[in-house]
């Protein structure tokens, strides 16, 4: 289990006083303490209340998301993406390749069943995913800092944990976790605000 906390007092903005800051808002206003800085953020990652405590952290929307797609997609995404990215496919392969997969060529702009690419998707193009694939490369947690308070609690899901049918993913059981994130974010310069929603 990768889980972190952050540490206040060895940054430029994670002191005790932003921490009582937070504190407030989340009391006050259940959200992450606003910055200018973010107001016209590049992203957004949303800390998103599955309720009992835990918030699943999602990257550009806080919906599940799941895409509906056509056969024609499926193979571009999916299936063969390395060929279509090389070159141009024709239709006389298309239909060879639906034929390895038992679909009638006619359906090729039909709405291909979600559970045939939904393990592809959870692994690449899921919120919870890119978030995932976001969070795991930054130096959230100043490995090499000394001193301070540790506080927060942030879970990076690896593939082989498989939370909640998730193969990747990001989660906190702790929603002050979202402002100390967003501190953190800042002071790496990064251009991304953090949001704390409800689930739909």
């Amino acid at each position: 289990m990768d889980r972190r906390s952050f540490l206040v007092g060895a940054g430029s903005i994670l002191t005790s006083a932003y921490v009582d800051k937070a504190n407030w808002f989340l009391r006050n206003k259940n959200s992450v303490v606003p910055f200018n800085e973010v107001g016209e953020a590049a992203e957004t990652l949303y800390f998103v209340d599955m309720g009992q405590e835990t918030f699943d952290l999602r990257l550009g929307t806080p919906d599940y998301g799941s895409p509906e797609l056509t056969y024609r997609e499926w193979l571009e995404t999916y299936v063969h993406p390395f060929e279509f990215s090389s070159r141009q496919i024709n239709k006389k392969s298309f239909e060879k390749l639906m034929s390895w997969y038992g679909v009638e060529a006619d359906y090729l702009d039909d709405i291909v069943p979600f559970e045939r690419y939904h393990r592809e998707w959870e692994l690449t193009d899921s919120p919870f995913a890119k978030a995932h694939f976001y969070l795991r490369d930054l130096d959230l947690f100043e490995e090499n800092a000394v001193g301070g308070e540790l506080l927060g609690d942030l879970e990076i899901i690896h593939q082989n944990q498989m939370h909640w049918g998730y193969t990747v993913g990001a989660r906190s059981e702790d929603p002050i976790t979202a402002s100390l994130l967003q501190a953190r974010l800042l002071e790496l310069g990064e251009n991304v605000a953090v949001k704390i929603v409800k689930d739909v």
